[in-house]
């Protein structure tokens, strides 16, 4: 049986194969934090939907937390952004 293997992403006919572990290391440290915050921020909102389903409205505190509830008034953002680049950072095969 002939075992598949995983076509890798190719930028160009020349790629570029760049040999630098620091930068390598930094990469996957990177990814490890974004998952991190994904998790954070779903379980972020699991826990201020659960707030906001209690029956005894906020501030309130509970253990070492002080919780509070602030209006927050609709506003009108512009601004303008200068001319540069932007990086891109994928895994491979994604």
């Amino acid at each position: 049986m002939v075992a598949k293997t995983k076509v890798k992403p190719q930028i160009h006919m020349d790629d570029v194969v760049l040999n630098d572990d620091e930068l390598l290391q930094m990469l996957e440290e990177r990814e490890e934090k974004k998952s991190a915050a994904s998790e954070y921020k779903s379980f972020d909102k699991k826990v201020k939907d659960k707030i906001n389903s209690l029956s005894t409205p906020p501030p309130f505190r509970l253990g070492r937390f002080l919780i509070a509830r602030a209006p927050v008034s609709a506003k009108s953002i512009s601004f303008e952004t200068a001319q540069g680049t932007r990086i891109s950072i994928k895994l491979l095969g994604d």
